[in-house]
């Protein structure tokens, strides 16, 4: 059983790794396409798109590159290789630059030597709250916070956007129904590490997202 249970956790990670990856670029991708779609009718004669192309193209190419990477060992290597803070100053940098949007980003006291699970999550976490951000609350200006404390780290992702009903995580999910994936997603990477999720957000009022997981376990 506990083999199968390790199994499951690991299958778990691997489909939330390629949502929250490949499948967010292509997202984008696909976002960027439409709005070019939308303007052509009203684009002068001659307008350069080379460089929103080059945006979807690059877009692409990060997709591409990652699902390789799943195929052999389900994990990018700049994992292993960077610090968390790198990869998420990273990420913050590459979201502002597709998207147009500006986060602040704040980081106290974040230990260079994380495990691998955490820096993994976390760093998931913060591209889907900025997909979600952008894509569906109606913002272009997000709020990130990540914090240590001899025993915890902590992170928060917060916007003023449009806002939403969250789903009842404490209710039984319906596997069926796709439509807050990516939340419990997040939700689910905070348990498998023995954390703890929150999200709070309401119609008209913004969305805040609240994670914390013990440092080493």
């Amino acid at each position: 059983m506990r083999v199968l249970s390790m199994a499951e956790s690991s299958m778990n990670r691997i489909a939330l790794d390629i949502h929250d990856g490949p499948v967010q670029y292509l997202f984008t991708a696909l976002s960027l396409l439409a709005g070019i779609q939308n303007d052509a009718d009203t684009l002068a004669p001659g307008t350069d798109l080379t460089p929103r192309l080059a945006r979807v193209a690059t877009l692409l190419e990060s997709s591409l590159y990652e699902i390789k990477f799943f195929l052999g060992a389900f994990r990018p290597p700049e994992f292993r290789q960077h610090t968390m803070v790198s990869l998420v100053e990273g990420l913050v940098i590459q979201h502002e630059d597709w998207t147009g949007a500006t986060v602040k980003l704040t980081i106290d006291q974040v230990p260079a030597d994380l495990p691998l699970p955490i820096k993994i999550s976390f760093y998931r976490i913060v591209q889907e709250a900025l997909s979600n951000a952008y894509h569906h609350a109606g913002v272009d200006y997000v709020n990130v916070h990540i914090w240590s404390t001899d025993t915890q780290l902590g992170l928060e992702v917060v916007d003023d956007g449009m806002g939403f009903i969250p789903p009842d995580f404490d209710a039984s999910r319906d596997v069926t129904h796709n439509e807050y994936i990516g939340l419990y997603g997040m939700r689910d990477r905070i348990q498998l590490l023995g954390g703890v999720f929150q999200l709070d957000s309401k119609p008209g009022a913004g969305t805040r997202i609240r994670a914390e997981v013990p440092l080493y376990g």
